[in-house]
C-alpha cells in the first residue's frame, strides 16, 4: 500500500507517520508532501527516518508534481493547509490559494488516478461561532477567511464521494 500525506511534515503529519509505521503492514510506503513553510524539519532528524518514508518538497498548487505523487497513492491524507487561529481574519488571498484552490488541485489529481481512500482534515471554523456545543448536523456558517476557505475545500472533497471514492472529512477543533 502507498500512502500520500500532504502536509506530512507538520505536527499532525508527524504523529500520523509515527502511527502508520507502527500499525500499517510492513510493505506500506509513506510519502510526505510538504513545502516546509512552517519550518518543520523534525521529520528529518527523528525516529521516523525509515526506508518506508519518502519526503517530497512540493506545493499543493504545483499540479504536475502533485499529479505525479497522487498517481502512486492508494490512500491520501490531506493535512496541508494555511492555518491560523479559528477566527483570525487576515491574509484572505493565501487562505484561498492554499486551502481552497490547493485542495481543488489535489481533488482533481485524485479524480484522475485510482486512489482508494481520501481523508481530509478540515476545521470547525466552517461552523462559525456557536453558543451551544456543535454537532455534524449544525449549519455551516463560516465567519473568517480561513473558515470560508476550508468550507470551499470541503465542497471539492465531496466530489470524490460522488465518484464512489471512500472519503472522510474530519473537522478538527484543536490540534
Amino acid at each position: 500500500m502507498n500512502v500520500l500525506i500532504t502536509g506530512g511534515a507538520g505536527y499532525i503529519g508527524f504523529a500520523l507517520v509515527d502511527s502508520l509505521l507502527r500499525i500499517a503492514p510492513k510493505d506500506t510506503k509513506i510519502t510526505l508532501y510538504d513545502n516546509l513553510s512552517r519550518g518543520n524539519r523534525n521529520i528529518f532528524f527523528s525516529r521516523l527516518r525509515s526506508d518506508r518514508v519518502r519526503f517530497v518538497n512540493g506545493e499543493l498548487l504545483d499540479s504536475r508534481l502533485l499529479q505525479k505523487e497522487v498517481a502512486q497513492a492508494d490512500v491520501v491524507y490531506h493535512l496541508a493547509a494555511k492555518v491560523t487561529t479559528p477566527f483570525a481574519d487576515n491574509d484572505s488571498h493565501i487562505f484561498e490559494q492554499v486551502n481552497h484552490w490547493g485542495t481543488a488541485e489535489l481533488v482533481n489529481a485524485v479524480e484522475q488516478h485510482p486512489v482508494q481512500h481520501f481523508i481530509h482534515l478540515s476545521s470547525i471554523s466552517v461552523y462559525g461561532r456557536a453558543d451551544e456545543p456543535l454537532t455534524e448536523e449544525h449549519e455551516i456558517r463560516p465567519e473568517s477567511f480561513y473558515g470560508f476557505s476550508k468550507a470551499r475545500a470541503e465542497d471539492h472533497v465531496r466530489r470524490l464521494e460522488d465518484k464512489g471514492i471512500p472519503t472522510h472529512i474530519i473537522r478538527s477543533g484543536n490540534v
